[in-house]
């Protein structure tokens, strides 16, 4: 239940998201240097980091949620429920890897959106390694863009990776990328959007199609931003009308609640990850430039308490 969007400014974009998620887990900022060791493909072999990667995980662990590498490339991770989506075997020549480990591979390992959909072919994900053992897989599609602002959607199908050019900037769940653009046409006329009574006519559900119509719409109508600042902030107060209280959403499979954990937002221009938690106003920022030892992975920690600071 989580929503991206990305918002362009006049020498970059920024890439935002919701992290909407139904059982208690703990999230972190993490650095990955280059050349780290973030997992074992599923023939068994290491994968190592190409370049700096700065992005959010659970459990400090270094599968990432979404993140930034040093070059402008961005992504995010989002459930994508399905059938048959990966492949039940591995392909010795091929790039083996589970999907709870791909955006980690993308982002350490390509500078553009250009490069990654050219290896693209190589990469094959699979709910087994190659003795058969199964490994974690989850149901993921994934949203990427760069400083080029080209923005684009990865989707399995039938044990197969396809991509999608994505000029509506936006994604939600399950249903597939194409589901969505034609349901958003049957609700809006792209090329007449001001004239679209958004006040009552937008959806009011928070289900994935009606969060990627609202998305849409409150993105490409908002005021374009004059500054990588702007873009910021922008993404905040849109993602802000995307988030779910906690208790808003009963998950009768968990005993809990469904509810936004995080808001967070990318840089392309200036490789910046900014973080907010659901019970903490504060934004927080964090650059490759603050990154100390640059040669080890280091963790770092949001204050969930609710602060404020005086009027002076």
């Amino acid at each position: 239940m989580c929503t991206g969007i990305k918002i362009n400014y006049e020498d970059g974009c920024v890439m935002g998201r919701t992290m909407d998620y139904e059982v208690p887990l703990n999230y972190n900022v993490i650095y990955l240097p280059k050349k780290h060791e973030f997992c074992n493909d599923l023939m068994g072999k290491p994968l190592y980091s190409k370049y700096k990667t700065l992005g959010i995980c659970f459990e400090n662990r270094d599968p990432l949620k979404d993140g930034i590498n040093e070059h402008g490339l961005m992504g995010i991770t989002n459930a994508f429920s399905g059938f048959n989506l990966y492949a039940n075997q591995s392909k010795s020549e091929k790039i083996n890897i589970s999907s709870l480990n791909y955006l980690t591979y993308a982002l350490t390992n390509y500078k553009s959106v250009k490069e990654l959909i050219e290896d693209l072919p190589n990469i094959h994900m699979s709910t087994k390694d190659h003795m058969g053992k199964n490994v974690i897989s989850p149901d993921f599609h994934f949203m990427f863009a760069d400083s080029t602002k080209r923005c684009i959607i990865i989707e399995p199908r039938k044990g197969e990776l396809i991509y999608y050019e994505n000029p509506y900037d936006v994604m939600t769940n399950s249903p597939g990328f194409e589901s969505h653009v034609r349901r958003l046409k049957q609700i809006l006329d792209l090329d007449n959007l001001a004239d679209f009574n958004s006040a009552k006519n937008l959806p009011e559900g928070y289900d994935p199609i009606s969060r990627f119509i609202k998305a849409f719409y409150l993105t490409k109508m908002n005021i374009k931003p004059n500054s990588s600042k702007e873009a910021l902030a922008y993404s905040y107060n849109i993602m802000a009308a995307m988030t779910m209280p906690n208790g808003f959403v009963r998950n009768e499979k968990y005993n809990y609640t469904t509810y936004t954990r995080y808001i967070c937002s990318y840089d392309s221009k200036h490789k910046l990850l900014t973080v907010k938690s659901n019970t903490n106003p504060t934004v927080y920022q964090l650059g490759f430039e603050d990154i100390e030892d640059k040669d080890k992975r280091q963790a770092f920690f949001l204050d969930t308490d609710f602060i404020v600071e005086k009027l002076k």
